[in-house]
């Protein structure tokens, strides 16, 4: 039985070879033998939206291939919702990594926001009977006294071998031996220690020597080196 290969639809969404070849069969009958089949085949692969083919045998021995738009619209669809979720997950992704970063504890952590340092010698430290001492402040304003009282300012004050780890907030530091004042706003101080264990405590103060506490002071012992 001779049998014709037909094509309905639109034919613009097809390949211009495929169109070709399809020409140059419906002039002389056909048979779909597999070789024919695995050429269409190749030939479907090559155009340009994906096709859903029907080949369906007529009684007249006709085989119809039916074209459709709906499997190509269904295509892109798919492809738009697999592209927006790839944009939220990379989104999402970005969002979590910030949030990390931002709550993330850095591996060095400074101290409390208002505070007093060493920033030269660390607690059980071994020194030379002279060695000069390098004050830190955080959050006050490092003023010398003769600018006068200014909230939120002050000058470090060193005190040896105190028995308490601060001088109590309001009370005026003496001035003696073991009490040193450096009101002109220093960072550094030095000190001559005997031999053996020393406790240092650097104490911030106003302009008017008056301490302000246990939240403005840092107590270190030194192991002072017998030279």
């Amino acid at each position: 039985m001779s049998e014709k290969l037909i094509l309905q639809d639109d034919t613009s969404i097809l390949h211009p070879r495929f169109i070709e070849l399809l020409k140059s069969r419906t002039s002389s009958p056909i048979q779909p033998t597999m070789p024919t089949m695995k050429l269409i085949i190749s030939f479907l692969a090559l155009a340009a939206a994906p096709l859903s083919l029907a080949w369906a045998p007529q009684s007249s021995g006709v085989f119809r291939r039916t074209a459709s738009m709906s499997a190509v619209e269904k295509n892109v669809s798919v492809m738009e919702q697999n592209n927006s979720r790839r944009q939220f997950l990379g989104t999402s992704a970005t969002a979590a990594m910030a949030a990390a970063l931002a709550t993330a504890t850095p591996a060095y952590a400074k101290g409390p926001k208002n505070s007093v340092s060493f920033s030269n010698v660390k607690d059980g430290d071994t020194v030379p009977p002279k060695f000069t001492y390098k004050f830190e402040v955080e959050g006050f304003e490092l003023l010398p006294a003769s600018a006068g009282n200014k909230e939120g300012s002050g000058h470090h004050h060193l005190v040896v071998d105190n028995s308490k780890a601060f001088v109590d907030k309001g009370e005026a530091i003496p001035f003696d031996g073991t009490h040193k004042h450096y009101g002109k706003a220093q960072t550094e101080g030095e000190l001559e220690l005997l031999p053996g264990k020393h406790k240092l405590t650097l104490q911030f103060a106003n302009a008017n020597h008056e301490s302000y506490g246990k939240e403005m002071a840092k107590t270190i012992t030194v192991n002072v080196k017998d030279v």
